[in-house]
């Protein structure tokens, strides 16, 4: 029975209805495996440009400190340095940024392919109603989301403590070597740490990505009555269509009667079957049906022919062939053509039409 869409949803989303969601930006896409891969592409280039990173800052601090103790201090002085030592921040950070926007880009290229829409960005007052954020505030999801970031803080933790519990001889060992020694040694246990956790998230980004695509396939799901009035709005009303269909066969059994006339021959059963025939010696390779029909079409199919003084033969074997192996607009098989050719023939000549 109707339910007005709120009846429970066991349907798969249909093709239309998962176009209509993706339209609207409504797409499964994991935000977990993006954030992993995006902190993977920025360590893995950290990673290769760490101990030259760190020397350049070095060497920077150096020379500001340097600048600050000979040159005299003025605004002037002290506004060049700032700008300097921002400009080659910004050279040394640039490469770690753009390469993290282009991880993050491409990983949700690959999980939702190309996709733009600007319906996601027009102002809704839904999602600012108090009444409804209180309700996702305590919702399944949000309590989902939430079970989620603890879970993936608790692993983060506890692979950096195994991994520094493991190691804290280095922290004791350090303080005995020089600055670049020590640094080699911290930047490649910070590098473990850093690729360990980057493996377990983007572990856990891979579950996250399946169950988001299984959430997604459930919220889409349709009622039954959604099913039915979607098929109805895309074929139409059905009786509708089946009026439209009988006027079609109306139209079509019209437009066949009418032709009736222009017949050189009705071959019948002699009750249940009529076939009307026509051959253009210069026009056509072969005679045409261009009418036939069983039953209550047959009959007049006859009357049509008798009103129009077509002759009418009676062959019953010949009447069930044609009937049987073509339809209207075909030409006769080459298997009845000796048949028909006798009795076209016969008419020709009784009414000296050849």
């Amino acid at each position: 029975m109707p339910d007005g869409g709120t009846g429970e949803k066991t349907e798969e989303a249909t093709p239309r209805r998962k176009k209509e969601a993706r339209e609207e930006g409504n797409v499964a896409k994991g935000k977990e495996i993006s954030q992993a891969f995006t902190l993977l592409a920025s360590f893995l280039l950290l990673y290769f440009l760490m101990q030259q990173m760190i020397f350049t800052v070095i060497g920077e601090i150096r020379f500001y400190f340097s600048e600050l103790i000979i040159s005299p201090f003025s605004i002037n002085n002290a506004y060049n340095i700032l700008m300097t030592a921002f400009i080659k921040t910004t050279r040394v950070i640039a490469p770690i940024m753009i390469a993290s926007a282009a991880a993050g880009v491409l990983v949700n290229f690959l999980q939702i392919g190309p996709l733009f829409t600007t319906k996601s960005l027009v102002p809704d007052l839904k999602k600012i109603d108090p009444i409804k954020g209180a309700k996702n505030l305590f919702s399944l999801k949000s309590l989902m989301e939430l079970f989620k970031s603890l879970f993936k803080l608790f692993v983060i933790a506890a692979i950096a403590y195994n991994i520094l519990s493991q190691n804290i001889d280095i922290f004791e060992r350090s303080i005995h070597q020089d600055l670049t020694q020590s640094i080699v040694v911290l930047s490649s246990l910070i590098s473990q740490i850093a690729f360990s956790i980057i493996a377990a998230l983007i572990i856990l980004g891979i579950i996250d990505l399946l169950y988001q695509r299984w959430q997604h396939n459930k919220d889409l799901k349709m009622s039954k009555y959604e099913v039915k009035q979607e098929r109805k709005e895309m074929e139409g009303d059905p009786m509708i269509n089946q009026q439209r269909k009988q006027r079609q066969r109306e139209i079509s059994m019209n437009r066949m009667m009418s032709s009736v006339k222009d017949a050189d021959v009705v071959i019948t059963n002699p009750t249940h079957i009529a076939v009307a025939l026509k051959y253009d010696l210069d026009e056509m390779d072969a005679p045409e049906i261009i009418a036939k029909g069983e039953g209550f079409v047959a009959q007049k199919i006859k009357e049509k022919a008798r009103e129009a003084e077509v002759e009418i033969v009676e062959n019953k074997p010949l009447a069930r062939s044609l009937n049987s192996m073509t339809e209207i607009g075909d030409q006769v098989p080459v298997e009845l053509y000796q048949a028909v050719a006798e009795i076209l023939a016969r008419i020709f000549r009784e009414n000296k039409k050849y």
